[in-house]
């Protein structure tokens, strides 16, 4: 990694390597709005019936927060590893280490996810809604090859079409709440707390899986224009964009009729009937594909700075193709793992949802901790510390989880340690 202490203690200079404000919108809007929108809402529901609408609207206020923390941490230090740079100029390299490879294990576990959204709104679309899990996850499989294929585009060539393509769905999202809005009950909200606090605290957990992306953006921190700037200008619009649109759309969802899991075939369906589906699925695939080319292109922009940086194996930056192949063999292998066990994506949720709260509280304490963090820094780092370990106490078994896997990638680290260390005798 860089030396973070440094870089915070001096704002990088302008630069002009391509990716400016707009295209930061994009890959912030389109990092977080996807399989999060599509599947998210239907599961909180489960949860806390309508008072999950309670748990969007709290995270789209605390969404800001946490946004605004990353982006000063991409300002201030520039750096593919991110969240792990961070860790790092407070805790030291160790840590930081140990923070990147938990990272890295979240990504390869939450974004195989959003391979299932896009499977199931296919197949749902081939009208064979009742596919096995293998063939369902074989599927989800195939999803996440083509968007790991997508990075190989570059990072300015895919903003230009995730920014079209973004354009084109998010219409028709809006157009799909406005129809959806005659065949609105306001019977369907009552009664509201129909499973009490406890379902909302639970459905505040899943949902938060919809706001993980601010991190995601960093990685891309080393080919920003003038990251001062554009970090703190992107979140201007990013953060009201992306609140509005969840609350909206859940509140709409919450309101039809019907139990569809996926929100966007739900809404379309109650107002277009067998029509609408179909022009649901396929707006569903749009965005749940979208949203993995962000994701997938932030994982390999990770794992590339861990390999650059010695977290991993230095041989993975031989060949550009390396890392790529890596994240596949790992996204299959999940896939694979879910098949198995019929564990479901629920725990695979709650289980990425749990480690990035994780990685939020210690990569905020360690802002805290660094003596060159600037005052901004120091402010949203403090609420991001104090709402992550609200939300954290809520997680269960994710919380459970996210320890043990935090505890191995510390191990990794310290027998990593251990080996450079008799290597350099």
């Amino acid at each position: 990694m860089t030396d973070a202490l440094d870089a915070l203690d001096s704002p990088p200079a302008r630069t002009t390597k391509g990716i400016g404000v707009p295209a930061l919108v994009v890959f912030y809007v389109s990092s977080i709005v996807g399989t999060g929108i599509l599947l998210v809402p239907g599961l909180t529901k489960a949860q806390a019936g309508p008072a999950a609408l309670l748990a969007w609207v709290a995270l789209a206020v605390a969404s800001y927060p946490f946004a605004r923390f990353f982006a000063e941490i991409s300002a201030r230090s520039p750096d593919a590893a991110g969240l792990g740079s961070m860790v790092e100029a407070g805790f030291g390299p160790r840590h930081g280490r140990t923070a990147s490879r938990l990272l890295l294990v979240t990504y390869a576990i939450g974004n195989p996810v959003m391979g299932v959204v896009s499977a199931r709104s296919l197949l749902h679309l081939l009208g064979v809604p009742d596919a096995s899990d293998t063939v369902l996850y074989g599927v989800a499989a195939a999803f996440m090859l083509l968007s790991t294929g997508f990075t190989l585009l570059g990072v300015t060539v895919g903003a230009r079409i995730q920014a079209a393509s973004l354009v084109v769905l998010l219409a028709g999202l809006g157009g799909a709440v406005l129809l959806a809005v005659p065949h609105m009950d306001a019977a369907a909200y009552t009664p509201f707390l129909s499973a009490g606090w406890g379902g909302v605290g639970t459905a505040v957990v899943i949902a938060f899986f919809s706001f993980l992306g601010w991190e995601n953006v960093s990685t891309l921190a080393e080919q920003v224009e003038d990251p001062a700037r554009s970090y703190r200008s992107a979140i201007r619009y990013a953060v009201p964009v992306v609140g509005l649109l969840y609350v909206t759309v859940t509140a709409a969802y919450l309101a039809v009729p019907g139990d569809d899991p996926l929100v966007i075939t739900a809404l379309l369906g109650a107002s277009l009937g067998g029509a609408g589906a179909v022009a649901g699925d396929l707006l569903a695939l749009g965005l749940a594909v979208i949203a993995t080319n962000a994701w997938v292109l932030g994982a390999s922009r990770l794992l590339g700075s861990a390999a650059r940086d010695g977290v991993l194996p230095r041989s993975l930056t031989a060949r550009p193709a390396r890392p790529l192949v890596v994240l596949a063999a790992a996204y299959v292998c999940v896939l694979g793992l879910l098949a198995a066990t019929g564990a479901g994506v629920e725990l695979a949720l709650i289980t990425t949802s749990s480690c990035f709260l994780l990685l939020y509280i210690v990569a905020a304490a360690a802002a805290l901790k660094a003596e060159a963090a600037a005052p901004a820094l120091r402010a949203t780092a403090v609420v991001t510390l104090l709402i992550s370990a609200g939300f954290l106490a809520f997680a269960g078994t994710g919380l459970l989880i996210a320890v043990l896997l935090a505890l191995g990638c510390h191990l990794a680290a310290h027998l990593n340690f251990l080996h450079r260390k008799a290597f350099a005798r």
